[in-house]
């Protein structure tokens, strides 16, 4: 027991000591150096298996650095390195090993503008890749969790015109990291299948609208471990237009077809998201007064095993929690973790701000489904349409402009959707974040 306490002192030690590094910040006009760590606490009981006799219960912590250097030669040239580790102390289940896991290269990518076309920038190499709210680009690789998500690319972004822009890029990753030297290598798999992807994704303002329009392309290879090839190509767009006359009110709309191949089937899906958000403008600001409503829908289409189509939706590269932090661990045993596909949510939101450095946020979702779950299989295991009800409460505070954290709460109460007598569950994590 005394073993137990202990790496979890050492843990928490190693983390709060990397945390009052103060090396961090800009060294002069051509070194730039950047340091954060991230300590999280999380535990559930059976998101995985919404059944309680199944001993799903996990809770561990979670410590993620990271540090980088950026040399800028001038506007025109500059090189980025980060280096990052994230490793667990899993307290249940007790038997997992503790290790300090790999150390990796995070980022490494060379920016370059053409002095003689100032509008263009070129980025190669290891890289970030977030496009509009990541309802397609976001995240390189899920199965690592938040740890990383980065992308081995080449982007070019051409600044077409003032608050016209246009991004492409090409990327490919393969299961595990093998392109760069990685300290203490324990074969953490990124993704499923080898993948690669294009995109063009342009966005621009048009009498204070936003306006987005983008098509990617993403290409997973077949293997001995998931022998299925499947190409997915999705043309989209996202519309976003503040109301005159309505004091704070924004409505959104993204919404994108998808067509290509699932090994031997035609690909057709759909999905889209849209929402509705106000924000109040009190004459007398009071903490309990909500600072914002949200109202929206998601859509993403589900497969029909009736047809010879292959209708569920693909979230191409962005597998990571855009609407819960919990509920991608209940899609593992349906699909993969994150794999956002054959969903409908009503949902809803308000938002308080306690003091300004502090904020909460009550989110609900009543989740269904486009097409019924596979009856072949044990799990979804339903014969309904209902997924469920998931609340989620997060109150974040930011103590100065260094640290920061939350504590978030969620809770799933399923449906009928699942399997007979399926049990909800909690979930909840806490999180210290400091940033230089």
């Amino acid at each position: 027991m005394m073993t137990i306490y202990r790496k979890i002192i050492i843990a928490i030690l190693i983390s709060i000591l990397a945390s009052s590094i103060s090396l961090a910040g800009k060294i002069n006009e051509h070194w730039t150096v950047t340091f954060t760590e991230r300590f999280r606490l999380v535990s559930w009981d059976n998101a995985i298996t919404l059944d309680q006799t199944a001993n799903g219960s996990r809770t561990f912590t979670r410590s993620r650095t990271q540090l980088g250097a950026a040399w800028r030669h001038s506007q025109y040239l500059s090189v980025t390195l980060r280096l990052a580790n994230e490793f667990r102390y899993h307290l249940t289940p007790p038997e997992n090993d503790f290790h300090m896991d790999e150390t990796f290269i995070d980022h490494l990518y060379l920016k370059i503008t053409p002095p003689c076309y100032e509008s263009l920038t070129l980025t190669i190499g290891r890289q970030d890749i977030i496009l509009g709210e990541g309802f397609i680009v976001l995240d390189g690789h899920p199965l690592d969790g938040s740890r990383s998500i980065y992308f081995n690319a080449v982007r070019l972004d051409w600044s077409i015109k003032p608050d016209h822009r246009l991004t492409a890029f090409a990327s490919y990753l393969e299961e595990y990291d093998d392109w760069l030297p990685i300290f203490h290598k324990v074969d953490q798999i990124l993704i499923e299948q080898p993948e690669t992807g294009i995109g063009v994704y342009y966005s621009g303002k048009w009498m204070e609208r936003d306006i987005q329009a983008y098509f990617v392309h993403k290409h997973r290879s077949y293997t001995d471990a998931v022998p299925i090839s499947s190409s997915a190509n999705t043309f989209g767009g996202r519309f976003m237009q503040p109301f005159e006359g309505a004091a704070g009110l924004t409505a959104v709309l993204e919404a994108a077809y998808q067509f290509g191949e699932y090994s031997d089937a035609d690909r057709s899906a759909f999905g889209g998201h849209g929402y509705l958000q106000c924000k109040p403008k009190w004459e007398m600001p009071r903490p309990y007064l909500p600072a914002r409503f949200t109202a929206g829908v998601i859509y993403l289409s589900g497969e029909d095993p009736d047809t010879e189509d292959w209708e569920g939706w693909d979230p191409m590269f962005a597998r990571w929690p855009k609407w819960s932090e919990s509920y991608l661990y209940t899609q593992v045993k349906e699909d993969a973790v994150a794999w956002w596909t054959n969903l409908f949510s009503i949902n809803a939101e308000i938002q308080f701000l306690l003091t300004p450095d502090v904020d909460l946020k009550l989110t609900y979702h009543h989740l269904m489904a486009p097409q019924e779950a596979n009856g072949s299989t044990a799990f979804p295991g339903g014969t309904g349409k209902t997924r469920g009800e998931l609340l989620i409460g997060k109150l974040s505070y930011k103590f100065d402009r260094h640290w920061s954290g939350h504590v978030l709460w969620e809770a799933f109460n399923p449906g009928d959707y699942y399997f007979n007598d399926a049990d909800s569950y909690s979930w909840i994590r806490t999180e210290l974040m400091f940033r230089y």
